[in-house]
């Protein structure tokens, strides 16, 4: 592992719209890596916050079963949703804000097309504390397997799984890492808990 002191931010979000100047992130997920003597800890972090619905697109709330997960008490605009046991904690939505604001000050984001949540992210928080040169899994495992193509040990595999537009379900499964089922997929949990699989599966958990 090569010594890195800087935090990563394994990120996703589900959104309103897949336009970030019309829709908003309703949940949040960040998985931060810290670093000290004894080496990394992952600590997981979600919010979910009351969005407005009026501008949002109907395909964006299915794909992340909005209707299903959604659970932000009505009294309250956000609330901390990252317990195994689904315990929820109200909060208001500048105590949401200034929470995820927190985690992710310094750290590098890395998900699957992080840009995306990137946009999200300081669209909801209105300023970007992270570091700004976010890291993208697919593009990485792309450069991974054409790597292992260009070692001549697996002929052709570069061409198999990665043409332009990337599959990331693809380069991820050629990496070893099987994708999100539907029961999970575009969770925000299960996503970034996803990135971070692929990532490690690449640098072998390097920092």
């Amino acid at each position: 592992m090569t010594e890195n002191h800087t935090p990563l931010a394994f990120v996703d979000t589900e959104t309103t719209h897949l336009d970030a100047a019309i829709g908003e992130a309703w949940e949040v997920a960040v998985i931060l890596r810290e670093f000290d003597e004894d080496g990394p800890t992952d600590t997981e972090y979600v919010w979910q916050y009351a969005p407005d619905l009026t501008v949002a697109d109907p395909e964006s709330l299915k794909i992340g079963r909005f209707e299903e997960r959604f659970v932000v008490p009505g009294h309250v605009d956000a609330a901390f949703t990252g317990y195994e046991d689904g315990h929820i904690v109200p909060m208001t939505r500048w105590q949401a804000v200034s929470a995820t604001l927190s985690v992710l000050r310094g750290a590098v984001l890395i998900g699957s097309n992080p840009g995306f949540d990137d946009r999200f992210l300081r669209k909801l928080c209105g300023s970007a504390p992270w570091h700004y040169r976010p890291l993208c899994i697919a593009t990485m495992a792309a450069g991974y397997v054409h790597g292992l193509a260009a070692s001549k040990q697996f002929p052709g595999l570069g061409e198999t799984v990665t043409p332009i537009p990337f599959s990331s379900r693809k380069l991820s499964q050629a990496v070893g890492v099987e994708p999100p089922g539907h029961d999970v997929a575009h969770t925000a949990l299960g996503d970034a808990r996803w990135a971070r699989d692929v990532f490690d599966a690449i640098t072998g958990g390097a920092s």
